[in-house]
């Protein structure tokens, strides 16, 4: 017997995750940028407008504005980047590798997590927090799905911890910091969506 689960509201929520994850994690490809117009998201705002004025653009050139943006904001190519990493946000020295990337680590292993791929950066990078919360989204989904209401119930919680101890505590505020650095559409739009989706979480985990 399947246990009480909103699967559709679950699996959505593990694809926003894992697409929000990809999007501050690696650079979009002009494939990526392909697919977008063949297959366009449901998307609203600054974030939506970007995907709608793709059919009508050269998506080389795109990408490469894309590509120099990311490198500039998200890879500290710059001089004004923004650094997606808890600990820069939540520690008073606004260094790497604090007190918060031990947390997150501590997590990830409790919960069987271990990143995918070979990237060399630090845990408590955005990336790797909202693709935890995609992979607890998934526990609870493949747990529902054999009835196992215990290990359900425990992988919600997890998710209800983590965004309330980490993802809330920082992530906000990181997304307003790349809306007001960016130029283009795409990441202005990555750090809107990013933000609004947190605030749907606050309340669809009962944190508000």
């Amino acid at each position: 017997m399947e246990a009480h689960v909103d699967r559709a509201s679950c699996e959505a929520r593990e694809a926003t995750y894992s697409f929000l994850s990809h999007m501050f994690l690696e650079e979009v490809t002009e494939e990526f940028l392909a697919r977008l117009v063949e297959r366009p998201p449901q998307l609203e705002g600054e974030l939506g407008r970007f995907v709608a004025e793709l059919p009508s653009a050269d998506l080389a050139s795109v990408r490469t504005e894309a590509a120099a943006e990311f490198a500039a904001l998200l890879l500290n190519m710059s001089a004004d980047p923004v650094f997606p990493y808890e600990s820069v946000y939540t520690s008073a020295e606004r260094l790497l590798m604090q007190k918060a990337r031990d947390e997150v680590l501590a997590d990830y292993r409790s919960s069987g997590f271990e990143r995918a791929g070979d990237l060399n950066v630090p845990e408590d990078h955005v990336a790797i927090e909202l693709e935890f919360m995609a992979r607890l989204c998934r526990k609870e989904l493949d747990a529902a799905s054999v009835g196992d209401d215990a290990a359900a119930d425990a992988a919600h919680e997890a998710q209800r911890a983590f965004a309330r101890d980490h993802l809330l505590t920082w992530v906000p505020q990181l997304c307003d910091d790349l809306e007001r650095r960016a130029k283009l559409g795409l990441y202005r739009g990555l750090a809107e969506t990013t933000r609004q989706f947190l605030e749907f979480e606050r309340e669809e985990l009962a944190l508000a």
